[in-house]
C-alpha cells in the first residue's frame, strides 16, 4: 500500500498545466477509458499474478500493474488539467479500482470468501465499517505506523464474524487489503467530486 501512495505523490510532481477546458465530461471515467488494448491485455495478465496480502518480498506483477494504472492517471491529469488535489484524489481512485480488480483475480481470497464479503457489504448500514476503513486509508497516506484503534479493530472484527469469514488472521489480513483498496476508491471518488 505504501508503494501505491508513493506513486500517487510522484504523480503530483508532474507538470499539471493542461488547459482546464479539456476537463469537460472527463471526470474519473477518463482513466478507465484511456487504457489501450495492449494495456488492458497487460492488466488482465498481471492481475492473477499480483500478490497484495501475501507479498513478503518484491512484487513485480503488482508493481507493473500500478505502473500501467499510473500511465492512465498521468494521461488524464495532462488532458483534463486537474489541479494538484484533483490529481491526487483521481490517483487514489484509479489505484484503488485497478488493484481491487486485480486482488479479486489473484486468488488470495476464494470465490466463496469474495461472495461472503460482497454479500455482507451489501447488507445493513456499513457507515461505521467504511469510516474505520477510511481512517486506515488516511493513516496510510500520512505514512503512519499507528495501527487501527481498538474501536476500529472491533468494528472490523465484528464485520468479519457477521460476514461468515471468521477471525483467521490470514483471511482478516486479506480482507483488510481488499477493503483498503475499496476505501481508497471511496475517498478518491468523494473528494474528487467535491472539488468539481
Amino acid at each position: 500500500m505504501l508503494r501505491l501512495l508513493l506513486i500517487a505523490v510522484g504523480a503530483l510532481a508532474l507538470g499539471l498545466s493542461a488547459t482546464p477546458a479539456l476537463a469537460q465530461d472527463k471526470g474519473l471515467r477518463c482513466m478507465a477509458a484511456s487504457y489501450t488494448p495492449a494495456q488492458r491485455q497487460q492488466m488482465a495478465e498481471l492481475g492473477p499474478r499480483a500478490r497484495f496480502a501475501d507479498a513478503s518480498g518484491p512484487n513485480a506483477a503488482a508493481d507493473a500493474l500500478s505502473d500501467v494504472a499510473m500511465d492512465a492517471v498521468v494521461h488524464c491529469i495532462t488532458e483534463s488539467g486537474w489541479g494538484e488535489d484533483a490529481a491526487m484524489f483521481a490517483t487514489f481512485y484509479e489505484l484503488g479500482r485497478v488493484n481491487e480488480a486485480a486482488f479479486r483475480q489473484s486468488g488470495e481470497l476464494s470465490s466463496e470468501d469474495l461472495r461472503r464479503l460482497d454479500t455482507a457489504l451489501a447488507r445493513g448500514d456499513r457507515t461505521a465499517l467504511w469510516d474505520a476503513i477510511e481512517r486506515g486509508v488516511w493513516a496510510g497516506v500520512a505514512d503512519s505506523d499507528v495501527g487501527a484503534s481498538d474501536a476500529d479493530a472491533m468494528v472490523l472484527g465484528t464485520f468479519m464474524l457477521e460476514s461468515g469469514l471468521g477471525l483467521n488472521e490470514q483471511t482478516a489480513n486479506r480482507v483488510g487489503v481488499l477493503l483498503g483498496f475499496m476505501g481508497l476508491q471511496r475517498v478518491g471518488q468523494r473528494e474528487f467530486r467535491a472539488l468539481q
